[in-house]
């Protein structure tokens, strides 16, 4: 992850004026040791947690982030391009239109394609599909076309969330990564200064190496802890916003006024959508981990109740089955968030925690070993 080894000789214009700084002291010797350790300690501490390997995990995952949400648009090649030219000219799309949309999404019905969800409400108010199963039924497939419509576009606000979420993290992994290559330079041009870039024992060489080896392997474990970090949250958020939506799901059936009994079933309708799409991007965060609980057959059940939610309450029949849908799904979604967790503590934590201590250990050595011989030669 950029460790690079200390012995490295490149000419580089920071290091020359660190050893400068270093020979303009006075007492140097010991300034110099105590300096060298310092970062060591604190270049040890913050490699633990590989913001080199996480930062590049993290900067895939934008990628293919960017292509799922691009494609949701209908965007590629130049539109693409000028999409993201229009993004860095800070050009909000906050008025999606229809146009915007893949064409097997603007064929059919325009007023599904111009009917936004407040109208959709009004509409099924109006049209008494909320109370009157009779009215409900006659008008299904129209309220589902208008359901569809409206859940893409949520599919792609939410997708957009989770793109510019990551692009913070990714913020974040930069810093600290800048931050690290820092120190490295700070320490290169200490041990530039004290031993001409050569190592001065063929212990510290050897211990070098070894130090190298272990923190290569470190860093690939860390690059996968981010892809399962990335997962579990995203897990996590489903589990969260099903265990909403059922609450809100089971409130309906005590709500009398049809206005307030629409507005909630459109939250529940939303919540659940937000939690299949969690649960989509995790797979896709983690796609050679099949989760445990969760089956495509179920997520498809979910998402046909969630299409037909609205017409649906009204029929007593058929908002026991959606009650039960919803129940099963919730429920497999937490044990699922909960195997995530518990596989990931048992398994890769374990690795990754075992691998750190390694680096730990011969980074101590390493560095008391310098710290000896670097005194030495100052006197």
């Amino acid at each position: 992850m950029g460790c690079g080894s200390s012995m490295e000789t490149q000419s580089n214009p920071v290091v020359t004026e660190v050893s400068t700084e270093f020979r303009q002291q006075q007492n140097g010797a010991a300034n110099i040791i105590d300096e060298y350790v310092r970062l060591d300690e604190q270049i040890s501490k913050m490699e633990g947690s590989c913001p080199g390997p996480r930062m590049a995990t993290a900067e895939a995952w934008i990628e293919h982030l960017q292509g799922k949400h691009d494609a949701m648009l209908g965007l590629d090649g130049m539109e693409v391009a000028q999409r993201r030219q229009e993004e860095q000219q800070d050009t909000e799309m906050e008025a999606l239109t229809l146009s915007s949309y893949p064409a097997q999404k603007r064929d059919g019905n325009q007023i599904v394609a111009n009917t936004p969800t407040k109208d959709l409400a009004q509409l099924a108010y109006n049209l008494g599909v909320i109370g009157d199963a009779r009215k409900a039924s006659m008008h299904e497939d129209f309220f589902a076309n208008l359901s569809e419509s409206a859940l893409y576009l949520l599919s792609i606000r939410y997708y957009g969330e989770l793109l510019e979420h990551t692009k913070e993290r990714l913020k974040t992994l930069a810093e600290s990564y800048a931050e690290l290559n820092e120190l490295y330079v700070r320490q290169d041009g200490i041990i530039a200064y004290i031993s001409g870039g050569t190592y001065m024992t063929r212990l510290e060489e050897t211990i070098d190496e070894q130090l190298e080896t272990a923190r290569d392997t470190r860093d690939k474990l860390g690059s996968t802890l981010e892809q399962w970090r990335i997962c579990g949250l995203l897990l996590r958020a489903a589990a969260n916003s099903s265990t909403q939506a059922l609450k809100q799901w089971r409130q309906l059936s005590r709500i009398i006024d049809p206005k307030q009994k629409l507005q909630w079933a459109l939250d529940c309708r939303s919540l659940l959508h937000a939690s299949m799409i969690s649960l989509e991007a995790a797979q896709l965060a983690l796609p050679h981990v099949e989760l445990k609980y969760m089956s495509h057959r179920q997520v498809l059940a979910v998402k046909h109740c969630n299409t037909y939610l609205i017409t649906d309450i009204a029929n007593k029949a058929r908002y026991e089955h959606t009650s039960r849908v919803f129940s099963t799904y919730e429920a497999n979604m937490s044990k699922t968030c909960t195997w995530l967790y518990e596989t990931f503590n048992n398994t890769l934590r374990i690795d990754f925690d075992k691998s750190e201590r390694t680096v730990s250990r011969l980074s101590k050595t390493l560095r008391d070993h310098r710290a000896e011989v670097f005194s030495t030669a100052r006197k």
